[in-house]
């Protein structure tokens, strides 16, 4: 582990976490019983159970308990500038929304307040169950040290992949055929990267903050999922093909604000 962290966290990421995020599959098929079960729960045990103390101990092997305290006072940094505040909370849903604008798609305004109440809820939720400590694991652990050794562009390639990777037990779940879960998988990673990308560039303008990560993690999803915000608030279908390209245009003007500092 101490010779080779980053293997030793993938083959264990990979090897724990993938049978409990196959379980819905395999259940969904009939190959365990149990008929069809919410994955949720299992996507929840691999983050806590496996994906968390993978990258706290590998971290404690490399840093000691310096290391271990650097990486959780990283989660939860919160002392950055307003403009990235509102970067991380809002830049996606809003530049999403102003692209279905272009694209000719109306604003559906009905119930707007209870709407908006409860995309704020549900990623507050979200954000401090899920987010908080998957960034942990992806931003502030595997990311972040994949930039010292290669480069921003590469570890968002790398940590893009990884992100998929561990998601794609998930693609097979029940209704799934081998083309709908290829397809699937091609997204995931096609988006994986892209958020990566975004995610570095957060990184960079917050001096490392994973707090700032995880909110936007959690407005990439309000940005890009069926029945979040965007998808209630735009009409004509899937959000997802609008949030990619808002991810695109946002990670672009981050980087030039940073170099143009």
């Amino acid at each position: 582990m101490a010779r080779r962290p980053l293997t030793a966290f993938t083959a264990v990421v990979f090897g724990a976490g993938w049978p409990v995020m196959s379980v819905p599959a395999l259940t969904a098929h009939g190959l365990l019983p149990g008929g069809a079960l919410p994955v949720e729960p299992f996507v929840l045990a691999t983050l806590l159970l496996v994906m968390l103390p993978a990258a706290v101990g590998v971290t404690a092997v490399l840093d000691g308990r310096a290391g271990v305290r650097a990486l959780l006072a990283r989660t939860v940094r919160w002392r950055f500038g307003a403009g990235w505040w509102a970067a991380v909370g809002l830049g996606l849903p809003a530049v999403t929304l102003a692209a279905g604008l272009v694209s000719g798609r109306v604003l559906v305004l009905d119930d707007v307040g209870a709407v908006l109440a409860g995309a704020v809820l549900s990623a507050v939720g979200a954000l401090l169950l899920v987010n908080l400590w998957e960034e942990t694991v992806w931003a502030g652990f595997l990311q972040t040290r994949l930039r010292q050794s290669s480069g921003p562009w590469r570890a968002a390639l790398l940590t893009g992949v990884a992100f998929a990777g561990i998601h794609v037990p998930l693609q097979f779940t029940d209704g799934a055929t081998a083309g709908s879960a290829l397809a699937g998988v091609g997204v995931l990673l096609g988006a994986g990267v892209l958020v990566r990308a975004l995610a570095g560039a957060v990184l960079t303008g917050t001096g490392g903050s994973v707090l700032a990560v995880a909110v936007l993690h959690a407005s990439s999803n309000a940005s890009n999922s069926e029945d979040e915000l965007v998808d209630r608030l735009l009409s004509g279908g899937s959000p997802l093909p609008l949030a990619l390209a808002a991810t695109v245009v946002l990670t672009a003007v981050l980087v030039a604000v940073q170099r143009r500092r």
